[in-house]
């Protein structure tokens, strides 16, 4: 696809031309337009390598998950650096990893439209390997249901693989009650066209930012969640035609998961899935924070690999400027922007004063505090680290991917 006028960031020169031609070019050569979001190559690349490390160092497996980007060359990168699979929250994302040459998949939802079922079905039969979450009687019939005996080409498909997921009180989707997940695991292991895989659950909905101790309730809920596993197994409910699957873990608790639900599935020849899928660029807001790393020295930690950079529109206030970034550009739903560095015109860039602050984000406008005598002025470019990346991925369809001196070396393409 082509640069339109309406593709943000591009410079003028290139409307018209495909992504590749951007490649070269600096983004602080003074053509590309404001706001822009870049994403940092070497911090990318450390990010894929200390992950994929930290799993190998401790028996688990990832299957990233794609929402976070949903763009494909990063995804690929993650695959070639030894990812099990792919999770993905909705069918449409199936079905675009699935084209991309994704073919085993984790559907971390029920899978409850027909026409998503049916297609589901069918990319089964094509060699699709598909894993999807069930918490209900009526969400595994649905998908059980559906099931055709053959297709217009002949061939039957390959069985969906089903994971029980475990809930909490207070927490998002998932049964909250032990006797539910045996009787839904007995249910399921019975059912022909589908094969009991493991158990799945999330424990990121009970990490309490605020708490004194943020992660007591993740704690017990990955115990409760190791031990429905442990539970299923030792029943013999999940299918012994394939490694049996127990998984968890987001961007922020995946070491509670692997120190909880390591021995589990470890005891019962598992595959302990993570699904992170924030860390492959972090953040400067939310998983700097909460990151596992920061409290581990023996690991390196993440680097934030995204930057938004805006321009300074106005000064109406000794106290205030406002620049041209807002809810159109920048993630705002766990953290406002944090300035980074400020660029005066034709000056080199320095870092930006601690006491600078986001205070407010409207659809195309930063708020940021100063103070009176500082030294920044209308057409300044200053730089900002985000607070979870999901969130500004979705709001540009290509992000330079620049090297430690601006040059790009690749465009991110996005696909949500």
């Amino acid at each position: 696809m082509a640069f339109t006028p309406g593709t943000k960031g591009v410079p003028d020169d290139l409307i018209g031309r495909n992504p590749e031609s951007m490649l070269g070019r600096n983004v602080y050569d003074g053509t590309f337009t404001s706001p822009l979001v870049v994403a940092k190559a070497r911090a990318i690349a450390h990010n894929l390598e200390t992950m994929h490390r930290y799993c190998t160092a401790h028996s688990a497996r990832i299957a990233p998950h794609a929402k976070t980007t949903m763009a494909w060359s990063l995804i690929e990168r993650q695959l070639r650096g030894g990812a099990w699979g792919v999770t993905v929250a909705t069918a449409v994302q199936i079905r675009a990893l699935f084209a991309a040459g994704v073919t085993r998949v984790m559907l971390a939802n029920q899978l409850v439209h027909t026409a998503a079922i049916d297609w589901a079905w069918q990319a089964s039969a094509a060699g699709l390997e598909l894993y999807v979450f069930v918490d209900s009687d009526i969400g595994l019939d649905r998908l059980a249901h559906r099931s055709p005996e053959t297709f217009e080409h002949g061939s039957r498909p390959e069985r969906i693989s089903v994971l029980i997921e475990v809930g909490g009180e207070g927490g998002r989707t998932g049964l909250r009650r032990d006797d539910e997940v045996y009787a839904l695991a007995e249910r399921a292991a019975a059912t022909d066209c589908v094969r009991l895989a493991g158990v799945a659950g999330y424990e990121g909905v009970f990490l309490d930012p605020n708490g004194a101790d943020p992660r007591r309730r993740v704690r017990a809920y990955l115990t409760r969640l190791a031990s429905a596993f442990e539970r299923l197994a030792g029943a013999g409910l999940i299918d012994p035609s394939a490694t049996p699957v127990l998984t968890a873990g987001g961007s922020a608790c995946f070491d509670d998961v692997i120190a909880v639900c390591g021995p589990a599935a470890a005891a019962h020849g598992a595959d302990l899935v993570l699904r992170s899928g924030c860390y492959v660029t972090h953040d400067h807001g939310l998983y700097e924070r909460f990151s596992p790393l920061r409290s581990d020295p023996s690991w390196p930690t993440f680097v934030p690999a995204l930057e938004a950079v805006g321009q300074v529109l106005s000064r109406p206030e000794p106290n205030l400027v406002l620049i041209d970034l807002g809810k159109r550009d920048v993630s705002f739903d766990e953290g406002l922007p944090v300035p980074l560095s400020h660029r005066p015109v034709s000056e080199p860039a320095g870092c930006a004063p601690a006491h600078w602050a986001v205070t407010a984000l409207m659809d195309q406008h930063t708020f940021m505090a100063v103070d009176p005598e500082d030294a920044i002025s209308v057409g300044d470019f200053v730089s900002f680290g985000i607070s979870h990346p999901c969130t500004t991925f979705d709001k540009w369809h290509y992000i330079p991917e620049i090297d430690d001196h601006g040059e790009v070396v690749s465009v991110i393409s996005t696909d949500f």
